[in-house]
């Protein structure tokens, strides 16, 4: 079953990325792409001859977008981030400088002279550490006649599983990527937009090598290179001012577990001020739950969770500083719990000194009994949230306490 289900697996992700790592071993000699260039190109401009270029890149093992806009059969005729990442891409592959991604005349004239049977330099930039060419191509052609075997027999030995936890980390990190690439392309007018793209070609970079390490069967080295690759997105975001996923929902819980903190200060103070509190710390402590509950779901990386449940947390946290009001003082039934406790202590103080006088006072003594366990029984009521059950209780003890005060 665990064979079937990796198959499955494998023989989709290879269909939806097909066209990314074949485009990555595509050479100029394959490329039926020819454009015609009447202007230099950069961000921002529009048109066919952008597409062209868009199409040229993809087919030449610079992938604009594995999916989505930019894809190869998806060009846009849009210059953006992710075409210029693909341009700076190709711009050192063939030794143009500055490599910066503007295709001016230099570009054009290199263009030019690979298309018309020129020699080119390598398509994979010296310094990234990717395989060869001809290595990848022999790495993909042996995955695929694995994959092809696996569908028509069931091994006798199973080959070591891939972890189904790098599986679902290399799907969430797909979405991540695509995300971000949109996110930056979005904010091309940041400060530090360049290191954002260059952020995002090491991301593109070592997500290649994570599928590929994944479809190998090495579970490690697939969730080291994400591991890679969320760091990049981490800082390809930052620099054009953008939270990831991750960096808002550790912010959103750090700003919710301080409002937890600052609301318990003021609860406490609240009861050191004789106000009625119980209520509120209730609803604290599910808050604290709740937070609790959010710390879980950001060590699952399960970031929508997280921000679900620090509104939970927000809404709770609310609720108890309202119980309490804005000026410490409690809700009426509250309210009437602690007068009648007052009037209890008052009467018993004179009833105690009665007694040192020799009086007799044990019906009035039975009299408060009676209502400090009916004024108890009241704050239980409060808890449970019954406020006209405690109203009534609180009634019944402010007349035991008269009758009390009547044998004086």
């Amino acid at each position: 079953m665990q064979t079937s289900y990796k198959s499955s697996f494998h023989l989709a992700l290879v269909a939806v990325l097909a066209a990314g790592f074949f485009s990555l071993l595509a050479t100029p000699a394959s490329a039926a792409t020819t454009c015609t260039f009447s202007r230099d190109l950069q961000l921002g401009v529009m048109g066919e001859d952008v597409r062209c270029l868009q199409q040229y890149l993809n087919a030449n093992g610079y992938v604009i977008s594995t999916t989505g806009a930019g894809a190869p059969g998806k060009e846009t005729g849009e210059y953006k981030s992710l075409t210029q990442a693909a341009v700076i891409k190709w711009q050192t592959a063939n030794k143009l400088s500055p490599a910066s991604g503007y295709f001016g005349p230099k570009s054009r004239q290199a263009y030019s002279a690979l298309v018309s049977g020129g020699t080119p330099t390598p398509t994979t930039p010296s310094n990234t550490g990717n395989p060869t060419q001809d290595a990848l191509m022999k790495q993909i052609t042996d995955l695929q006649q694995k994959i092809k075997d696996q569908t028509k027999t069931t091994p006798t030995t199973p080959t070591t599983p891939v972890a189904s936890s790098v599986a679902g980390e290399l799907k969430s990190v797909t979405t991540a990527l695509r995300d971000a690439e949109e996110e930056v392309a979005d904010n091309d007018d940041a400060e530090d937009y360049d290191d954002a793209v260059d952020s995002l070609v090491d991301a593109r970079d070592y997500y290649y090598r994570a599928v590929l390490a994944y479809i190998s069967g090495d579970a490690a080295d697939a969730s080291e290179y994400l591991d890679d690759v969320d760091g990049y997105i981490e800082d390809a975001l930052d620099s054009v001012g953008v939270a990831s996923e991750s960096k808002e929902a550790e912010d959103a819980l750090d700003e919710v577990q301080d409002k937890l903190d600052d609301a318990e200060d003021e609860v406490n103070q609240a009861d050191e001020d004789g106000e009625s509190t119980s209520e509120s710390e209730d609803l604290l402590d599910e808050a604290s739950d709740v937070i609790d509950d959010a710390e879980t779901a950001l060590d699952d990386e399960d970031y929508d969770e997280v921000l679900d449940l620090v509104d939970e947390a927000e809404d709770l946290i609310n609720d108890a500083l309202d119980a309490i009001g804005e000026d410490g003082s409690g809700s009426d039934v509250e309210d009437m719990l602690d007068d009648a406790r007052d009037d209890l202590d008052s009467v018993r103080d004179d009833v105690d000194a009665a007694e040192d006088d020799g009086e007799d006072m044990d019906d009035a003594q039975d009299y408060l009994d009676e209502a400090e366990d009916l004024l108890d029984d009241a704050e239980t009521a409060i808890d449970d949230g019954d406020d006209d059950e405690a109203e009534d209780l609180i009634d019944e003890a402010l007349d035991l306490i008269s009758d009390a005060e009547d044998e004086l």
